[in-house]
């Protein structure tokens, strides 16, 4: 689920949409974090940390009047961090980003 005043500000769009008898609804919503921390053997240690809520928040819209008609997903990298191998034989990535999640509302 988006942060209280970020999910706040999605479903006051979604209601002024809804107000302004607009058709169609489009939110796009951080889901994931892929984070990590490089090791000291030069390799990768992600961890993905997901959002279990976002179906309570997608119902939470629906609830002003709105279907969801389609989803799409994007990670989108903020940066990746490397180090070496102790034996030499290359080097270890812990990459860091974003999941992203564009959904798409048909009003009902």
């Amino acid at each position: 689920m988006p942060s209280p005043d970020e999910a706040s500000r999605l479903l006051q769009l979604a209601l002024d949409a809804r107000r302004r008898g607009d058709a169609l609804l489009h939110l796009q919503i951080d889901i994931a974090h892929l984070t990590g921390q490089a090791s000291s053997w030069g390799s990768a240690e992600n961890r993905m940390q997901r959002d279990d809520h976002v179906g309570y928040f997608l119902s939470e819209v629906e609830k002003l009047g709105w279907r969801l008609e389609h989803t799409g997903y994007a990670f989108v990298e903020s940066g990746a961090t490397t180090s070496s191998r102790i034996w030499g034989t290359g080097e270890g990535v812990v990459n860091h980003g974003g999941i992203e999640a564009f959904f798409t509302f048909r009003a009902m």
